[in-house]
């Protein structure tokens, strides 16, 4: 019955994100979105009972937050199925803050398609067609003082947004898939959950001249998925295809379209930000480059690539009734590039009240440390090899927190947040002055290396 409710739930909100049009007032768009995530994830929090929290919350710097796939699997988080109607309408909402109008719709719809799979499927696998098992996951807390992220994730949807200082920094990877691509029986027949990338895709490559597909089209046989699949960073793919800047004007406006039907899954001012840096930042440096075939029902794949992101599309599997599609950020996926600068520009902890002594300096002792923990090394530092030194300035407060004051010396890969979140769990008995607890500051530098 709760499964037949949320179906229920899920088809509303695909008909009610179709009907409604959202208006968004001029003023800066991530802060504003930032604010509106925040609000609701608090309420949603707050609704949640303490088993179902625990399952929900993650530290900010945990390597899970990283760690994303479409594909079903065992996720943390806390699943639609453990949440009673009024958490589910919730968490719904919260969803709402990460995506547009068509966004929401898209992604609706991508869940209620999980019947009409388990119908086409048959109920014994291991990871069960279900449209509850939609994970909600929240790194850190919601405010405006330290990062914090957000993920919503089941089979065909991984959102990803990160916060630092009450802005959105990233809303990416945002990746959306569809089997049945289009349902082809039963109730739900002619549905087609990504339409619009599928269809204005294939648009653009039918207007291209002779010459023009020659160049566009790099390989005669569509890959079998995209080819960024889950890796935590996307870098770029050989700038095959046809430059923006070798298009026509219907061409371009064609593209542009495309470009847009990804941009929709963003909320409207969000979106409309990212296009104005698209265009200053050259549109005609653009790239559309295709594979496979070109008629309705061959399997096909297109990338859209510019210097800064990439868009991958493909429909191969299941005879070419199967999408996979992915927006990515070169230097922006999971706000990593603005998090590092972040954490070496930026006190991002509470600063501590009263005087702060050097350690061993003006008379006061040096503090006692109790617990230390080694950082953790991810497994994408491990594949690159990344070796050397985290260095953090950290203030030993005088009740007993570690305050991290800046990077001092910083890592790439998520070294630098797992240092800081080692750093965090140390416990020591305060420094003195005069027989008095006092704040010092010192240096802290975490190792790593794969050999």
């Amino acid at each position: 019955m709760k499964t037949l409710k949320l179906a229920a739930l899920l088809l509303s909100c695909v008909v009610a994100a179709a009907l409604v049009a959202w208006s968004v007032a001029d003023g800066v768009a991530r802060m504003r979105s930032a604010a509106a995530m925040a609000d609701a994830a608090n309420k949603f929090l707050a609704s949640l009972k303490p088993e179902q929290k625990a399952k929900a919350t993650l530290d900010f710097a945990d390597e899970n937050r990283r760690d994303w796939t479409i594909v079903p699997r065992d996720r943390k988080g806390v699943p639609l199925k453990d949440l009673d109607e009024n958490q589910r309408k919730l968490a719904m909402e919260f969803m709402k803050t990460g995506l547009g109008a068509s966004g929401y719709q898209k992604a609706t719809t991508i869940m209620s398609l999980e019947p009409v799979l388990r119908e086409l499927e048959g109920p014994n696998r291991r990871f069960p067609r279900d449209p509850e098992l939609y994970y909600f996951s929240i790194f850190g807390t919601p405010s405006t003082k330290s990062p914090w992220g957000w993920r919503v994730e089941g089979h065909h949807i991984s959102i990803h947004f990160t916060v630092v200082k009450g802005e959105m920094i990233s809303n990416t990877p945002l990746a959306f898939g569809s089997n049945p691509a289009e349902v082809r029986e039963g109730e739900r027949k002619g549905l087609r959950a990504l339409a619009g990338e599928e269809d204005k895709g294939r648009d653009l490559i039918l207007a291209l001249d002779e010459k023009q597909r020659a160049i566009a089209i790099f390989d005669p046989k569509a890959p079998s998925d995209i080819l960024t699949l889950a890796k935590i960073k996307a870098d770029p793919l050989k700038p095959e295809g046809i430059p923006a800047g070798q298009l026509n004007k219907q061409q371009k406006a064609l593209l542009e379209k495309l470009i847009g039907e990804y941009l929709g899954r963003m909320p409207q001012d969000v979106a409309e930000e990212r296009s104005k840096k698209m265009r200053s930042a050259g549109f005609d440096n653009i790239h559309f480059a295709w594979a496979g075939g070109v008629n309705k029902g061959d399997p096909h794949y297109y990338r859209v690539q510019s210097p800064t992101f990439l868009i991958e599309y493909d429909n191969t599997q299941n005879n070419a009734n199967h999408i996979h599609s992915v927006w990515r950020d070169f230097n922006g996926d999971f706000g990593e590039d603005l998090l590092r600068a972040h954490y070496q520009a930026t006190p991002h902890d509470s600063l501590v009240t009263g005087p702060i002594f050097e350690v061993e300096k003006d008379g006061a002792t040096k503090p006692t440390i109790l617990h230390r923990e080694n950082a953790k090394y991810t497994e994408v530092a491990r594949n690159n090899k990344v070796n050397g030194r985290v260095v953090l300035s950290v203030i030993f407060a005088a009740d007993g927190r570690i305050v991290i004051e800046k990077v001092i010396q910083e890592l790439p890969d998520g070294l630098t947040e797992n240092a800081i979140a080692a750093a965090r769990k140390i416990r020591f008995n305060p420094a003195t002055k005069d027989g008095k607890p006092v704040n010092v500051r010192s240096s802290m530098e975490f190792s790593f290396s794969v050999y």
